[in-house]
């Protein structure tokens, strides 16, 4: 009975300390992402302030224990391609709207006083919907869909992506650029070194507005 007293208490302490912002903090905000390749010598300032070339969505941020959680997801339109002779649009590829994101694990160190550096690792993922309301969920890249192969298939070849962010903190707000890139094709079933190299690419620049709660 006394050990089962003392693992309550133990147990109340821990979640107090967590929920006072010791070691437990949550966030939530809004992001931006430009989806252009800011590689390409084919990006225009134009392109970069169209507004279709942005995507927005929610971010939510968690500190446990001193680890990052990051995690957010973005909506965006189908590209258009066509109208059908009733006046309805065809969409390329049948995908109506794109949910997409990521969900990361890292660590961050301040880079001065009201800012910090922060890289996580973890894995892109996103729902394709059609306008007919069927959904793909895909994780690692949208040729990983599951139903389309074995569901431990599926697992195995979720592939690594990476995630820079480097924020200022004014109070409860942070504001800050990040940066997300896959990686070449690291996952369990590819576990080769060479494979961790990012994909520049693809790489994603955005920007978020976070409050920490």
């Amino acid at each position: 009975m006394k050990r089962l007293v003392v693992l309550l208490l133990l147990s109340v302490s821990f979640s107090g300390l967590l929920f006072a912002g010791k070691l437990f903090s949550l966030g939530v905000g809004t992001i931006n992402q430009l989806q252009l390749d800011l590689t390409s010598d084919e990006v225009l300032q134009a392109s970069v302030i169209d507004v279709h070339n942005w995507a927005t969505g929610t971010e939510l941020r968690a500190k446990i224990l001193g680890a990052n959680l990051d995690a957010y997801m973005l909506i965006q339109q189908g590209e258009i391609i066509d109208v059908s002779e009733t006046g309805k649009a065809v969409f390329k590829d049948d995908i109506a709207q794109r949910l997409f994101g990521m969900v990361a694990v890292g660590f961050s160190s301040k880079s001065s006083v009201a800012s910090t550096f922060s890289f996580g690792v973890g894995s892109l993922l996103g729902f394709n919907v059609t306008d007919t309301f069927d959904i793909d969920f895909w994780a690692g890249s949208e040729s990983n869909i599951l139903g389309q192969k074995d569901l431990e298939d599926f697992l195995s070849d979720i592939r690594l992506a990476y995630r820079l962010r480097l924020d200022i903190h004014i109070s409860k707000l942070s504001f800050g650029l990040n940066y997300q890139v896959p990686s070449t094709g690291f996952s369990y079933s590819e576990p080769e070194f060479s494979l961790l190299a990012p994909i520049w690419s693809e790489g994603r620049i955005g920007a978020s507005m976070v409050m920490t709660l």
